[in-house]
């Protein structure tokens, strides 16, 4: 059983939190410290076939794109869930730190624990699978406030995280319905709870809600009304935001991707791409003994794979732009000027919409990708020009190496970057396995690796 020790490290781990949450009566799975697959300007499902309103944090497939269906998801590459058969996306607006010296925003790059939950109400409803295609939002993104009564705003929610210090019954740190108004030395977390209660018709809907209903009694555990009588697994997202890798300067020091500096406009977006709805039967039918560990669950526990996650790559396209993941940006992406729900929204004057670009730049003419290599232990595999910055990519360091007429370019540990014309110090052209080869290059999302011309 592995604990999570440091929001701030961002590991990719299978957890069992201790989370705040009262869900010790269900059974249920933790999918923790879930690495983004892309971060992006778009929302195949709210603004689907074009540049979206907000930049998202996506995780799950590979095939996420601006507009797709179900038979196109399960087509994904790759999956950034530790579940192969998982090609479901999950997406979030992306979180930022605000400079209070030139406001300017800096992305932080947040990871997500997603819990499947096996939760009938009072009545002992039977738990159906999600149903394949099946699209739902959580959370809105025009509210500015808070109404008690509304199952909906009730199911988003932030916690503090301090691992170094109690603050049992300090109504300060009590969990709450906005950002707080102090450091979270450990981060974050940005929580939506999805209505699980489906009409059983269709699959999505024109306002992309009124298809689902959440319980009646209570918005995580309540019992489906007849209008919705079909009761799903409850889905539920913690955003770690890594606040505390930055200073704390008083309200306004974080903004979501839409220009919201209170948390009121978080929310969740889902996209259903089982390819084996089997096993998510099999989850609700064969783990009796699931309280958070993916590995206490034999359906999920025989599929498992916690490796090929890290090194799923996004081979999709992008909205061409800064989005602040490198340094940070004068303005958010799109028009999403400070706004705390309250009066006008503000708006943008001659405004255009960028292209979209594919995600992974293609190598400089007559040069080839020859994958990982393990670097020798006496010293670097290339030992000629180097550099490192924020802008580096497989694409930028082999055009550089090429620019200097070196035949080998090796970019490592994210934001370095190697040339020569030969590999040095007993290094072999020996390729190791994708899963091994999994940091992120700094400026995309593409795995590291050496190239040759």
């Amino acid at each position: 059983m592995i604990r999570f020790t440091r929001v701030s490290q961002l590991e990719c781990l299978l957890v069992v939190l201790l989370t705040l949450l009262d869900y010790t009566t269900a059974n249920y799975v933790i999918f923790g410290g879930t690495q983004t697959v892309v971060r992006t300007r778009l929302d195949p499902i709210v603004e689907a076939g074009t540049v979206g309103n907000h930049v998202h944090d996506v995780f799950g497939g590979s095939g996420f794109s601006e507009t797709y269906d179900y038979d196109q998801i399960i087509q994904s590459n790759c999956t950034t869930m530790p579940i192969p058969q998982d090609f479901s996306n999950y997406w979030v607006p992306s979180m930022y730190y605000v400079d209070p010296n030139n406001g300017s925003y800096t992305l932080m790059k947040s990871t997500m624990n997603i819990y499947y939950l096996i939760r009938p109400g009072p009545n002992n409803d039977t738990v159906q699978p999600f149903p394949t295609g099946l699209r739902m939002l959580a959370g809105s993104n025009e509210r500015g406030t808070y109404n008690a009564s509304n199952p909906a705003d009730q199911a988003v929610s932030y916690v503090c995280l301090d691992y170094q210090n109690s603050h049992t019954n300090d109504p300060d740190w009590a969990e709450r319905q906005d950002f707080f108004d102090h450091q979270c030395p450990d981060g974050m977390r940005a929580q939506v709870f999805f209505p699980s209660c489906w009409d059983g018709k269709n699959l999505d809907s024109v306002d992309h809600i009124s298809h689902m209903s959440y319980p009646v009694g209570a918005y995580n555990d309540g019992s489906c009304p007849e209008s919705h009588p079909v009761h799903l697994i409850s889905l539920f997202y913690e955003l770690l935001a890594p606040t505390g890798d930055y200073p704390y300067n008083g309200a306004g020091s974080w903004s979501l991707s839409n220009g919201d500096p209170l948390g009121l406009r978080f929310h969740g977006d889902f996209v259903m791409g089982w390819k084996d709805t089997n096993v998510l039967q099999e989850f609700i039918d064969n783990c009796p003994n699931a309280q958070g560990n993916v590995a206490d669950c034999p359906a999920f526990a025989a599929v498992l794979d916690t490796t090929a996650p890290g090194a799923c790559q996004f081979g999709g396209k992008i909205v061409d732009e800064d989005i602040g993941d490198a340094a940070p940006i004068a303005a958010l992406p799109g028009c999403n000027k400070p706004w705390n729900g309250s009066g006008p929204q503000p708006t943008c004057a001659n405004t255009t919409v960028p292209d979209l670009v594919a995600a992974i730049q293609p190598l400089p003419s007559g040069w080839s990708d020859l994958g990982c290599i393990a670097e020798p232990t006496v010293g670097r595999a290339l030992v000629n020009t180097t550099f490192s910055g924020s802008n580096v990519t497989k694409a930028v360091c082999a055009a550089t190496c090429d620019s200097e007429g070196f035949m080998y370019a090796g970019a490592e540990y994210g934001n370095q970057c190697y040339c020569g014309d030969a590999l040095a110090n007993g290094a072999i052209q020996a390729v190791v396995p994708s899963e091994k080869c999994n940091m992120k290059c700094a400026a995309n999302c593409e795995p590291l690796g050496v190239s040759s011309v």
